[in-house]
């Protein structure tokens, strides 16, 4: 699709712009770096700088002023990018209203997701949901629940979900599902006959923690009010597999998701310790989309799909 734009220019010369030159603009200027842009584009980082070279030599302006590791807009390119978002935000609003028009769920949708809802939870639903539209090509960002939050309101994910409600202005939240953490420790000599332990004692064990931001901690920091900097922590393990690793290789003791232990309990190579005075600890998870954006058709369906009880035998996941 082409976008003929013409300015009154000198001596009345006319330019005709690609749309795909002002999407590859737009996303430059706002992931702020050719690099990230390009990732973003699924492109080679050479051939967005030639769109962007190939921009600049048909306006006869440079778009950004280029440092070591910094590029910040010109004036030219503040102008063109305010009038190339509206164009592409149109572009998309056309698409949205002729592919609901039509009934039409193709497409690609991007979803980023905590570790617990990405790992566990995700992959059944979304294989179901392939099933039903077959056209839609999905992709998941596993982070923790912050990085979820951030992606969804920078709109590089279509929609997010979270093992820690969120507080940040600007998103939707609905429930998703829900599971239960437990304290896991290795079924070894050590802990095989170890039925309970006290908050106190399990301060001083061996722990491996979840990363800052990540949902299942902070769902256990806030049930026993204490920061596990007030426990001997001996590792900090981005994954929920990682800890499981480490758990397995006898580093000590750790908080986790049941979802992601059962099979390791069932097995015999975990086991679960009950924390006196505390009870079960259930966190929930959440779906995230920014309030801002209008959702795709895709995400729609998928929203629909995975948070509604389903009419065909399909049931959401909660």
């Amino acid at each position: 699709m082409l976008f003929s734009f013409r300015p009154s220019w000198p001596n009345g010369w006319r330019m005709r712009l690609d749309l795909n030159l002002i999407e590859v603009f737009c996303c430059v200027y706002e992931e702020q770096s050719f690099s990230r842009a390009a990732q973003r584009l699924r492109l080679s980082q050479p051939t967005v700088s030639g769109h962007i070279k190939n921009l600049e030599t048909y306006i006869g302006a440079r778009l950004f002023d280029r440092q070591p590791r910094l590029i910040t807009p010109t004036r030219a390119g503040e102008i063109l990018y305010r009038h190339g978002r509206i164009i592409l935000d149109e572009k998309e609003a056309a698409t949205r209203a002729l592919h609901k028009l039509l009934n039409k769920i193709e497409g690609s949708l991007t979803i980023a997701a905590s570790t617990i809802p990405g790992e566990f939870l995700l992959p059944v639903v979304i294989a179901s949901f392939h099933a039903r539209f077959p056209s839609v090509k999905v992709e998941i960002r596993i982070s923790d629940s912050v990085k979820v939050c951030e992606e969804v309101l920078s709109g590089k994910a279509e929609i997010g979900f979270t093992g820690a409600k969120p507080d940040a202005l600007g998103l939707e939240v609905k429930p998703f599902a829900s599971d239960d953490l437990a304290l896991v420790a290795p079924n070894d000599n050590e802990w095989r006959d170890v039925k309970a332990l006290s908050i106190d004692a399990l301060a001083q064990k061996p722990f491996i923690a979840r990363e800052p931001g990540s949902g299942t901690r902070l769902a256990f920091e806030k049930r026993i009010g204490r920061s596990l900097d007030q426990f001997n922590v001996v590792g900090c393990f981005g994954s929920t597999n990682a800890v499981k690793e480490a758990l397995r290789a006898g580093l000590g003791v750790s908080v986790l998701s049941l979802l992601s232990v059962n099979r390791d309990i069932q097995a015999g190579c975990l086991k679960a310790v009950e924390i006196e005075g505390v009870g079960v600890i259930r966190r929930e998870f959440f779906s995230v989309l920014n309030k801002k954006l209008a959702p795709s058709p895709v995400v729609e369906a998928f929203v629909e799909f995975a948070l509604n009880p389903a009419t065909d035998g399909e049931a959401a996941v909660v």
